[in-house]
């Protein structure tokens, strides 16, 4: 099995290509989703603390608005890369050994991420993820996660260790929106969360963002319509997480006719005409702290950037507010990475992501599962 997951030269032909106009692939949809969620988890991590006004004071009137340099990730796109190497294992177990189970190889997926957070190196004989030692940095991960994973089983139907709603569990769910159909999607998000987020508020706005992710990626549907499908599926799981939706359609709808109305303004030489996405619409929203919230943020953020040469602006939007910065970035960067592609990453940016080689080239075998390419599944075959 391969060491390292960087076989498939995935990440040097991305880096040659990323501003390649072509109707991008499924495949470089998911590698799109990921970086870009990497991207805006980057962005927010160094503000994730802090009120609005502080952010103003420490970087400028605009808030943090570049990548730092270095682009450091947190905990939640490491385990958005071990819920991805643990999807791939169970879709490459299915095709060879006829068994399928994603909850379960996730689950010891999670484990595995547990091991590299516990101050020891990768050991003797590291595979897949373990063995690349940049993931074994601890960044500050939730306790609600750590305490879920500090049991040796999953939880099941008649006992769950955490009943949370924080945004643990979808921050790490977007590989899911790469199953074969949307249903399964929603469902695989779903019980991807609920093993450390057992509320139903933690684990529904996880199906949503997978199922989000698949109608944008696979199936190619508009970012509104495909929000709108997503509404209707998670009322039926939960009416927080669909009722927040709605908020986050509202308010971009109006703020999208209030920036319009500005430049319509400025064209005519009119008075300034206030108005247009802000943080004051994502107060309206909530902080992000809660996993509706996260998703809700993340879906406005994305519906008044919705347009690829706006996608920087989209995560500076949900960067910049106070609240969970880094996640309802995170979750920005995951939408609009699987409605556009690597396309709209900033070369700028990628330079100085940190692990964007590791992140790419399992994002290119996670949307090659989904859209049946040949990778390199012998090194999915893990423990």
């Amino acid at each position: 099995m391969s060491r390292v997951h960087r076989g498939g030269g995935h990440w040097q032909r991305m880096e040659e290509n990323v501003t390649a106009a072509a109707q991008p692939t499924v495949v470089d949809r998911a590698a799109g989703c990921l970086l870009a969620g990497a991207m805006g988890d980057s962005l927010g991590a160094p503000v994730e603390f802090s009120r609005l006004a502080e952010i103003r004071q420490a970087y400028g009137p605009d808030g943090i608005v570049e990548l730092p340099k270095p682009g450091l990730i947190t905990d939640d796109t490491q385990l958005t890369l071990f819920t991805a190497e643990g999807y791939i294992s169970a879709w490459v177990r299915g095709k060879h050994l006829q068994t399928w189970n994603p909850a379960q190889e996730v689950w010891k997926a999670y484990r595995r991420w547990l091991s590299t957070q516990q101050g020891r190196g990768p050991g003797d004989n590291p595979y897949g993820l373990l063995a690349e030692r940049r993931l074994y940095a601890n960044r500050s991960p939730g306790l609600a996660t750590l305490r879920a994973l500090a049991h040796e089983q999953p939880p099941t139907d008649d006992i769950q260790y955490e009943t949370a709603n924080g945004c643990g569990g979808v921050v790490r769910t977007a590989p899911a929106g790469f199953a074969p159909t949307g249903e399964l999607a929603y469902r695989m998000g779903c019980q991807f969360a609920a093993l450390t987020h057992g509320h139903p508020e933690g684990w529904a706005p996880a199906g949503s963002l997978a199922l989000l992710v698949h109608l944008l990626a696979v199936r190619r549907r508009t970012l509104s319509d495909a929000v709108d499908q997503v509404t209707g599926r998670v009322l039926r799981d939960d009416p927080t997480t669909a009722s927040l939706l709605a908020a986050a359609v509202k308010a971009a709808e109006r703020d999208n006719e209030d920036a319009r109305a500005a430049r319509e303004a400025r064209a005519f030489g009119k008075p300034p005409h206030t108005g247009g996405p802000s943080a004051d619409s994502i107060a309206e929203l909530g902080a992000g702290w809660i996993a509706p919230e996260t998703l809700a943020i993340a879906v406005y953020s994305a519906l008044t950037h919705r347009k690829s040469a706006q996608f920087p602006d989209a995560l500076r939007l949900a960067a910049n507010h106070s609240g969970d910065s880094d996640s309802t970035a995170a979750l920005t960067g995951n939408i609009l990475g699987a409605l556009h592609g690597t396309a709209v990453l900033p070369k700028p940016w990628l330079a100085r992501l940190e692990l964007a080689d590791v992140i790419a080239d399992i994002g290119y075998d996670l949307g090659a599962t989904c859209a049946g390419e040949e990778f390199e599944e012998g090194r999915y075959l893990v423990a």
